[in-house]
Order: structure tokens, then C-alpha cells, then sequence
């Protein structure tokens, strides 16, 4: 009895690791396909390397298969039924916890809602590198194929292994390797590019070069990031911001320089290229003034373009010179009376000055003192309703909208005792906010 159990145990054992099938037969066409290739006639037929790529992509895909990003975790225990969960454990990382199922060839991590967020393959049935070969099988086909018999199944190969890279970028960034990422979006772009694909894809430049600079791998960023910008996609102006980042990586300022400036004439109102180009002349102890003359020049160019205004009174505020800012916002509702953004930025500039002073009486010890801070606190909360309340009624969005009423529903709850104005004003906000939620 006792022999027949170790027998049973080492059987189950030996089934638990040994290949599956469709690994085996799969390990079986490579070689196949390989001999084939290496064969003089046949490697002159370009069916000969489609087939070697499409075995080496099948090896690829052994451990993944059914896998996608984002599934729920039910999706995939229901599809990798025939696969036992050897483990499942909680790890952190980058302060994010994932739940992983750890399988005998693979672990899965799942997002805390639940989804596919990245895999690791733990046992590869194929030593080396599978994608690589099968890109280099397709070249070959490509290289082989002067009658373009085989040109719409080469490119569509090539497709398929674009999206098989930029999912092992994406699995890779979850988990916070922005090396393997950046490579893998990079090989992504090799594949798009092809001159059979010819896919421009600005996107993945713009992601290859955000990861780059994520791992201060900061030329690489710099490549791609120009890359982007020189197709057309420059993530609304972000990409100037980043790319400034690169040079700064680099120690080349003046080119940091040169690159938010391009950024900030393109958008004037872009908040993380305007801080960036405040930062990098106070950081360089240059002359501030600059950045308010490049403004001034847009605004001579087009003085009825409100955003301007705006963006002049963002760079006031930024240097804290708060009743400057406000008179710039001014100026811009000023030209145009539908325009909220304006009177949103006076409303938040009198309640962010009204919350420092607040800061500053709390720690202020002198009753006479502190009464007099009190007495500021309030009337730049009460500037600040006229600002808010047009920008409520004007705005067309409803998250500013919700924004604006917690702002003036805070307010209001202050000063509701002093009159039934003040109560209604309340009352009317919170109802909004409450509404809101349902």
C-alpha cells in the first residue's frame, strides 16, 4: 500500500510539470519549421519563414494563452480551469497591493478592482527569445517574397506581434519595470514601422518616451519624446513638459529652455508646462520676467483670446502675487463674460489666501492679532462668492460645477448664522452636492 501511494504521488507529481500538449506539439513545428528554413530550396519560399514565425510566436503565447489584460480574475479561473493555483499571496508594489495567483509556469497579478493588471511567465518553454526570432523569421519573409505573394500575411503577423509587445510593456509598467517597458514599446514601434505595416503610432512614441524617463533613462526619452512631437502628438502639450524634463535629466537647461518655450507659445494655458518653465528660470536664477514677456507677446498677437489673460494670471500666482493674478483673471472674463475658467481662478485666489491666512491664525498667539487675520480670512471668502457663484451659473461642465458648489457650500456653512442669505446660499449647495450623489 505504502509503494502504490509513492507511486501515485510521483505520477501526480510528474503530471504537474510535465509539458501540455499543445506545448509539445508546438515545440515540435519550431524545430520542424526550423529544419525547413535551413533547408536551401524551401528557405527561398517565403511560406517557409511565416510558418518558423508563427511557431515561434505559438511557443510565446504557451504560457499567456486566454490571458488579457484587464479580465476579471473569474474570467480567467473559469478559462484556466485545467490549471491548478499552486499558491496565492498579497504583494506590494510601488505601495500598490496585488493579489497574485501563482500558477506552475506563470503568476498573475490582479489590480485591487479585481482585474488582470500584469503576468510574470516563471517556467518560458523556450529558451530565448521567442518574439525576437519570430520578427527576424518575418524580415526574412519579407526578404524572400519579390513577388509580394505574401505581403498581407507578413504585415498582419507583424501587427499581431506590435500588440504582443506593447502588452508585455503594459504588464511590465503595472508592476513598475519602466526598463522592460520602454523596451518592449520600442520593439513595439519597430514591428508598426515596418516597411510592410508603415504605422505611424505617435502614441506609443509618446509612452516609450514617458517610461524612458520614468527609468532616467533620459536620451532615450529625449528620442522618442521628439519623435511624438515631430508626428504630430504632443499629449496636448504634456510632451513638451516631459521632454524638458529629459534635458534637465542631462543638464542641458538651455535646451529645457528652449523646449518649454516652444511648449508654452503652442499652450499658454498648459498649468505643468507653465510651473516647469517658472521652476527652470528660478532654478537657473534667470529673470522670470521672460516668461511674461513670451505672454505678452501672445497677447499682442491676439488680444481678444481670453485663455492669455488666464494664463498671465496663473504665472502671477505661481509667484505669489495673488492681486495680480486676480486682475489678470479679471481681464479675461473681462473679454469674455462666458469665459469660467476666469471667475473660477478669482473665486480659488481669494479662498486659497483666505485658507493661508487661516494657517497663519492658528498659530498666531496675540488675541489682537489673530482677530485681525480672522477679519482678512473672512473677506476674502466673501470676494470669493461673487467669482464663484457666476462661474456656477455660467459653466457648462458639470464637474466644475460640482467643484464650485463644494467650494461655495464650505463658505457659506461659515457665514450661515450671520444672515438667512448666507443659510439659503448654503442649503442651495448642499442640496446640489447631495443631489449629485444619487
Amino acid at each position: 500500500m505504502k509503494n502504490l501511494f509513492i507511486a501515485l504521488a510521483l505520477l501526480f507529481s510528474i503530471q504537474l510539470v510535465a509539458q501540455p500538449k499543445e506545448v509539445t506539439d508546438a515545440l515540435k513545428a519550431l524545430e520542424k519549421a526550423k529544419k525547413e528554413s535551413a533547408d536551401a530550396k524551401k528557405a527561398a519560399n517565403p511560406a517557409t519563414w511565416l510558418k518558423l514565425a508563427d511557431a515561434y510566436t505559438l511557443i510565446y503565447d504557451a504560457p499567456i494563452k486566454s490571458l488579457w489584460l484587464g479580465a476579471s480574475r473569474l474570467e480567467l479561473k473559469v478559462l484556466l480551469k485545467d490549471q491548478r493555483i499552486i499558491s496565492t499571496e498579497t504583494k506590494k508594489i510601488m505601495d500598490q497591493p496585488f493579489s497574485v495567483d501563482i500558477y506552475e509556469d506563470k503568476e498573475l497579478y490582479y489590480a485591487q478592482d479585481g482585474t488582470l493588471a500584469s503576468w510574470i511567465v516563471t517556467k518560458p518553454y523556450y529558451e530565448g527569445n521567442p518574439l525576437g526570432d519570430a520578427f527576424t523569421a518575418l524580415n526574412k519573409a519579407a526578404e524572400v517574397d519579390t513577388k509580394a505573394i505574401k505581403t498581407k500575411e507578413i504585415s498582419e503577423q507583424l501587427v499581431a506581434l506590435k500588440s504582443r509587445y506593447q502588452n508585455i510593456a503594459m504588464s511590465a509598467y503595472a508592476l513598475g519595470d519602466y526598463k522592460k517597458a520602454t523596451d518592449n514599446f520600442a520593439l513595439s514601434l519597430q514591428a508598426s514601422s515596418h516597411n510592410l505595416v508603415k504605422q505611424v503610432d505617435t502614441v506609443i512614441m509618446y509612452y516609450t518616451g514617458l517610461t524612458a524617463n520614468m527609468s532616467k533613462d533620459y536620451n532615450r526619452a529625449i528620442e522618442y519624446f521628439n519623435k511624438a512631437i515631430e508626428n504630430g502628438y504632443d499629449a496636448k502639450g504634456d510632451a513638451y513638459s516631459y521632454l524638458a524634463e529629459a534635458y534637465k535629466g542631462i543638464k542641458d537647461i538651455d535646451k529645457a529652455k528652449e523646449t518649454l518655450s516652444a511648449g508654452f507659445t503652442k499652450y499658454p494655458t498648459n498649468q505643468s508646462i507653465l510651473v516647469s518653465l517658472i521652476n527652470i528660470f528660478l532654478e537657473s536664477n534667470d529673470d522670470p520676467n521672460k516668461i511674461l514677456n513670451l505672454i505678452k507677446k501672445a497677447q499682442e498677437n491676439e488680444p481678444s483670446n481670453a485663455s492669455l489673460y488666464y494664463a498671465e494670471g496663473n504665472v502671477w500666482k505661481n509667484l505669489k502675487e495673488v492681486d495680480k493674478a486676480i486682475a489678470c483673471y479679471n481681464k479675461s472674463v473681462e473679454i469674455d463674460p462666458k469665459y469660467y475658467f476666469g471667475t473660477f481662478a478669482v473665486g480659488a485666489a481669494y479662498y486659497d489666501r483666505a485658507v493661508e491666512i487661516q494657517t497663519k491664525a492658528s498659530e498666531e498667539v496675540d488675541d489682537t492679532k489673530y482677530e485681525a487675520l480672522v477679519k482678512q480670512l473672512e473677506q476674502n471668502l466673501e470676494s470669493a462668492i461673487k467669482p464663484f457663484e457666476t462661474c456656477f451659473e455660467t459653466s457648462t461642465d458639470e464637474e466644475v460645477k460640482a467643484v464650485v458648489a463644494e467650494y461655495l457650500k464650505n463658505i457659506y456653512f461659515r457665514f450661515r448664522e450671520k444672515n438667512e442669505t448666507f443659510k439659503a446660499g448654503y442649503e442651495k449647495y448642499n442640496k446640489f452636492l447631495e443631489a449629485k450623489k444619487q
